[in-house]
C-alpha cells in the first residue's frame, strides 16, 4: 500500500558489520565553489561563502594491519550528499572517517556559518531550509531515476549500509530512516530516487518552511497522503537512530548505522540545551562505536536504557506521534490509532 511502512525484514546474512574506520589518509577529489553574501528568497539564511567538494569512494579492504583504503572502481557509486558549519567540523571528521561503503562517493558542501538556533534541538529553520534547499539542487542535478542519500552527520557507519539502501529503495521513490521503530520517519540519512514524485513531494515541504520545522512537515505529508502517487517506506531498525531506543527492544545487533538524533540533555550545565554544541553527540557515538567494538551487549542495552528512561524522549514522542500530537489527521494510520486525530495545538502549562 502506498505511503505505509515497510516493517518486512532485511537479509543482513551476506553483510560485513564490523565498525571500521576510515584512515585520514585517503584522497580526496575536491572541486571546490564560491560565492559570496548569497541570501535565499526565504529572507532568513545568509551564507558569506560556501564552498562544495566531491570526495571520491572508498574502498576498504583487510590487511594484516588493519584496514586499508584504496580507490573503487566503481561505474556508478551513489552519491552521499552531506553539509556542515565550523561548530560540528568534529561530527562531520567522525562521519566522512567511518564511512564503510566503496559504491558511495561523498559530496560534501561547507558553509562558513548555518545561524543554528541554539535553543532548537536539530539547529531550527536556517538548518531544515538549507538542507532541504540542497538535497532539492541535488535531485535537479540527478538522472532520471538516479539514487541518492542525503545524510546528517550527527551519524556514524558501524557496517555497510548499501545492501540496505538498494533494498530499501527498490521500487520507491524514497526510504527513510525510522523516529521510532514503530512509527515516523527521521530525515537524517534518507534515500531518495530522482522521480517526479519524489521532486513533487519536497517542493512540498519546502513551501511549508516557513510555517513549522522539517520533521513534521515530512510525517505530516506522508502520512497524510499528500503526494498520493509518492512510493515511500522505511530502512529496518539496523539503519538505527537513538530514539528508537523509546519503543524498540535493544540496539539491533547487526547495527550498520547509529544516528545520535537523541541525546540526555544536561540543562544544568554549560551548553546543555545549544544545538551547535556536538560534545554529547560525539560522545555518544563514541560510547556506541566502542561497545559494538568490544561486542558488548551488556554495554549496548545499557546505552540504550538510558535513552529510553529519558523522561523529555517519552514527553517527545506523546506530542509527536502519540495521543497529543497536533496538525492534520493522519489518514494513512489505522482508525483507531492513538496518533491518527491530531487536531490543534494543545495548552501546555
Amino acid at each position: 500500500m502506498l505511503g505505509a511502512i515497510n516493517t518486512a525484514p532485511m537479509s543482513t546474512a551476506s553483510m560485513s558489520m564490523a565498525p571500521r574506520a576510515v584512515p585520514h589518509s585517503f584522497m580526496l577529489r575536491a572541486k571546490f565553489s564560491r560565492w559570496a553574501a548569497v541570501h535565499w528568497s526565504a529572507g532568513i539564511l545568509l551564507v558569506s561563502s560556501r564552498w562544495r567538494r566531491s570526495l571520491a569512494p572508498i574502498h576498504l579492504s583487510r590487511s594484516r594491519t588493519g584496514l586499508v583504503a584504496s580507490r573503487a572502481h566503481s561505474s556508478k557509486p551513489v552519491g552521499l550528499h552531506f553539509f556542515s558549519d565550523s561548530n560540528f567540523k568534529p561530527l562531520r571528521d567522525q562521519f566522512v572517517n567511518s564511512v564503510v561503503d566503496k559504491d558511495i562517493k561523498l559530496n560534501e558542501t561547507i558553509v562558513e556559518d548555518l545561524n543554528v538556533i541554539k535553543q532548537r534541538t536539530a539547529g531550527g529553520v536556517p538548518v531544515y531550509q538549507f538542507k532541504t534547499k540542497l538535497l532539492m539542487d541535488a535531485l535537479e542535478d540527478a538522472e532520471s531515476e538516479e539514487v541518492m542519500l542525503i545524510s546528517d552527520v550527527d551519524i556514524q557507519f558501524l557496517g555497510e549500509v548499501m545492501p540496505f539502501v538498494q533494498q530499501g529503495i527498490a521500487g520507491r521513490d524514497m526510504c527513510f530512516q525510522r523516529e521510532f521503530t514503530k512509527l515516523g520517519v527521521n530525515i537524517g540519512f534518507v534515500a531518495i530516487r530522482r522521480t517526479p514524485a519524489a521532486i513533487d513531494f519536497w517542493h512540498h515541504v519546502w513551501k511549508e518552511l516557513p510555517s513549522g520545522r522539517a520533521r513534521p512537515i515530512v510525517n505530516n505529508l506522508l502520512y497524510t497522503n499528500k503526494v498520493p502517487n509518492l512510493r515511500w517506506g522505511c530502512f529496518p531498525p539496523e539503519i538505527w537512530a537513538s530514539s528508537q531506543a523509546f519503543d524498540g527492544l535493544t540496539i539491533p545487533k547487526e547495527i550498520a548505522l547509529h544516528h545520535a538524533n537523541w541525546i540526555i540533555r544536561d540543562y544544568s550545565g554549560d551548553g546543555g540545551a545549544d544545538a551547535s554544541n556536538p560534545t554529547a553527540k560525539l560522545q555518544q557515538l563514541s560510547e556506541l562505536r566502542r561497545a559494538v567494538q568490544e561486542e558488548s551487549d551488556i554495554k549496548q542495552e545499557e546505552i540504550a536504557q538510558r535513552i529510553r528512561e529519558d523522561p523529555d524522549l517519552a514527553i517527545y514522542h506523546q506530542r509527536t506521534f502519540g495521543r497529543e500530537r497536533y496538525g492534520p489527521e493522519w489518514i494513512a494510520l489505522h482508525p483507531e490509532h492513538p496518533a491518527r486525530p491530531g487536531g490543534n495545538r494543545k495548552k501546555r502549562n
